[in-house]
């Protein structure tokens, strides 16, 4: 049995660097499936989108459509680099992705992302039973201009990081810091995650944050990809509503 794989499409908006989660693709071994988020209720969704300046994906007009197709949309297909391409072994090692791995693990893994392009993929958070996880890349970095030379020097994959509110951000109260165990400030959780993430501290759920790999020599956005994991109650509705994971989340089964 093929278990259904999920993507969140993330429109960035260049004007003031946020980020939104406009869509989710999805593909059940079958077919694969693209629907705004119109439904949801976040402060980054497609609404918000919206009123920021963004109108629609060029290859999705209808707002309120479910697109259904047996192969991957060639609007995120041409994301993928052609197998034929020189090189192409070496471009899947370098994302831990076997020459087997399908469209879907190559579009996480890579993000889809384009140059100078303002779309690109993340992975939902994932519940499988009570733990709830995700990986990410940490947001930011670019900005912290004081450890542009020297965070390299501070961080090593499966290093154990720190996660802090900051209610004085007058930009978005939902920010969450990202700091290392000597409280060097990397950056900040993903703007998509933030309010989730946001809900658990101030719940006091316990939060895992690892460093899951680094990659100096990429740009800023690539530097350092982070694992996170949480024990929720799945029958805490408030928890869950105040989280707004309904939309971010993705169900496993065993």
């Amino acid at each position: 049995m093929i278990k259904q794989k999920s993507l969140l499409l993330i429109w960035k908006n260049k004007k003031n660097d946020s980020y939104y989660h406009i869509g989710t693709l999805s593909f059940d071994g079958s077919f694969y499936t693209f629907e705004y988020s119109i439904k949801s209720d976040s402060t980054r969704n497609l609404k918000a989108a919206i009123e920021s300046g963004y109108s629609h994906h060029p290859a999705f007009p209808v707002l309120d459509k479910i697109y259904k197709s047996d192969h991957l949309f060639e609007s995120f297909n041409r994301r993928i680099p052609d197998r034929s391409r020189i090189g192409y072994e070496d471009f899947m090692g370098e994302f831990n992705l076997s020459l087997n791995s399908d469209r879907m693990d190559i579009l996480q893994a890579t993000r889809g992302a384009l140059a100078n392009d303002p779309y690109t993929f993340e992975p939902p958070l994932r519940l499988y039973k009570d733990s709830l996880r995700a990986s990410f890349f940490i947001n930011g970095m670019r900005h912290q201009t004081s450890i542009h030379k020297s965070w390299m020097h501070a961080v090593s994959a499966g290093d154990l990081l720190k996660l802090e509110l900051e209610p004085d951000n007058i930009v978005d109260p939902f920010a969450v810091k990202i700091l290392t165990a000597n409280n060097i400030h990397l950056g900040y959780v993903p703007g998509i995650y933030n309010k989730a993430l946001h809900a658990l501290l101030k719940r006091n759920v316990p939060l895992t944050l690892l460093v899951r790999k680094i990659r100096p020599a990429f740009s800023p956005q690539w530097w350092i990809e982070v694992q996170f994991e949480a024990q929720v109650n799945v029958s805490d509705t408030d928890l869950l509503e105040k989280a707004n994971l309904h939309h971010l989340l993705h169900r496993e089964s065993a």
